[in-house]
């Protein structure tokens, strides 16, 4: 069903641009970047995220959608923001989210998506760039304090984690402590906190057929409602279709 995946790039001006912008990424560690039309075909993308969605190359997934590489809750989820930005001309700025591959390797990235216009000032795809939340590729420069914080979140996510508690470890007040901590890490401490409790309990269904509550037990959920409520929220399916979709077992949930 391969379609003309450059159609809104016309004069050789623009086809220059669009693949000059492919060949900058591709030199880019860390980083997945694309072009979709408004009918959510890929246009442009970079060989690593070729990569991630399962294919061989790039030319195996230009003209077509997420939904011939991925879960359709992951699709409707990407298409919902993707709408945002052909329709209303949203921005949407480092979104802190949870990335599934189709062999379920789960992690955590950015995301900034941004419309692009033809010469009338219609928009008529959406550009978006994604890179890797932690880690060296991640380019982020984390403050001493909120390390002692994180190292504590990492260890000690089975276990009730109050945020007072951390403000007090690294020596500042609450407020003081949560805007610190969102303006280098995107998100909430307490949002933080969910999403590593999360990324762990993926990593449980896909690789284990324990028992979905004894895996909310495990990673610090009060039970699996509590668990179930979140990990829709965050991955926006439940633990039990996730399973399903990825697992080693269609069993334990």
């Amino acid at each position: 069903m391969k379609s003309n995946s450059k159609q809104y790039y016309r004069s050789p001006k623009e086809l220059r641009l669009v693949d000059g912008a492919e060949m900058i990424f591709e030199h880019l560690p860390g980083s997945l970047f694309f072009i979709k039309d408004r009918e959510g075909r890929f246009i442009a993308l970079n060989q690593p995220l070729a990569i991630l969605l399962g294919a061989h190359s790039k030319e195996d997934v230009l003209g077509r959608t997420d939904k011939d590489f991925l879960p359709d809750y992951l699709v409707e989820n990407y298409r919902k923001d993707d709408l945002r930005v052909l329709e209303h001309g949203e921005v949407i700025r480092e979104r802190v989210e949870l990335l599934t591959s189709p062999d379920g390797v789960v992690d955590w990235f950015v995301t900034t998506k941004v419309p692009l216009r033809d010469v009338k000032g219609a928009i008529v795809a959406v550009a978006g760039v994604t890179h890797a939340y932690q880690g060296a590729s991640g380019g982020f420069i984390m403050p001493q304090e909120l390390g002692r914080a994180l190292d504590v979140i990492r260890t000690g996510y089975q276990q009730v984690l109050r945020i007072g508690a951390l403000a007090d470890l690294v020596g500042l007040s609450v407020s003081a402590f949560e805007r610190k901590f969102k303006k280098h890490l995107r998100v909430s401490p307490t949002e933080y906190i969910r999403r590593v409790r999360i990324h762990e309990a993926c990593r449980s269904l896909i690789h284990s057929t324990t028992p979905i509550s004894v895996i909310a037990q495990g990673c610090g959920f009060s039970d699996q409602s509590h668990f179930t409520r979140d990990f829709v929220r965050v991955m926006g399916t439940s633990p039990a279709v996730y399973r399903r979709n990825h697992g080693m077992s269609k069993t334990g949930s």
